[in-house]
């Protein structure tokens, strides 16, 4: 009886060791993103996103909305950063003139938060792995009434 006891008292504290050993996300974990990502985007018009490789310390991309009739809705430019040990997700948005949403100096950012082998949560703004050519980008918007709703990319790479 006691060696099954200390059997199980071994194993819990293998398991806690081993989940304190782990280490943080880091940019290189998500290398995957690399590429031309394609799906319906709001209203089910035509939505692109594109990512470059990691590189010094950050991940860049592209995201272009268009409306039904094809004319560009907005631009968004994209970076995924490390930074003081955290990996975040950084956008600003822009008008099809290139004239900015946000204030010059101002940038939306979200933080990581939790991972799992295949999703990645960056405190409204999920990452979502379906397959290795298939990517469910989930954010929380201000919809009617100030209320926040998802927003739902299912993307192809192309």
């Amino acid at each position: 009886m006691r060696a099954l006891a200390l059997a199980v008292l071994l194993f819990f504290l293998s398991g806690a060791a081993s989940a304190s050993e782990t280490a943080a996300p880091r940019l290189a974990d998500l290398a995957w993103l690399e590429g031309r990502w394609q799906g319906p985007g709001i209203g089910g018009a035509p939505a692109t996103e594109v990512y470059s490789a990691p590189a010094g310390g950050q991940m860049l991309g592209h995201f272009q909305q268009l409306n039904g009739d094809g004319t560009v809705l907005f631009y968004e430019l994209l970076a995924l950063v490390e930074r003081d040990g955290r990996l975040a997700y950084r956008i600003k948005h822009f008008h099809p003139d290139l004239g900015g949403w946000e204030e010059r100096d101002e940038v939306r950012e979200f933080l990581l938060v939790s991972v799992t082998a295949t999703r990645w949560d960056f405190s409204g703004l999920v990452l979502e792995r379906i397959a290795a050519d298939r990517l469910r980008l989930k954010v929380n918007v201000a919809g009617e009434g100030g209320a926040m709703e998802p927003l739902v990319f299912d993307y192809r790479r192309y």
